[in-house]
């Protein structure tokens, strides 16, 4: 696999942000989970699924970072 520098889908600005609170969203949803109530097999679906998905928003925002200059202010602080 090649290294790939800048975003490998050409998107505005705006629809890098709408992919980034989608993920944002997901991810609070995940952690909002009462891991007592959920099969253990569902529980590590949910932890692969959050392991991925923070790798991928954390490439985003490299990559956003490095085009445009910074994160969003609703993006910056929304990250819980």
């Amino acid at each position: 696999m090649s290294n790939l520098d800048g975003f490998a889908i050409s998107m505005t600005m705006g629809e890098w942000v709408l992919i980034m609170e989608s993920i944002i969203t997901k991810l609070k949803e995940i952690n909002s989970l009462d891991p007592d109530s959920i099969d253990d097999d569902t529980l590590a679906d949910l932890y692969t699924d959050q392991q991925n998905l923070e790798g991928i928003f954390e490439y985003i925002k490299i990559e956003f970072e490095k085009k445009y200059g910074s994160l969003p202010p609703n993006l910056s602080h929304n990250r819980q």
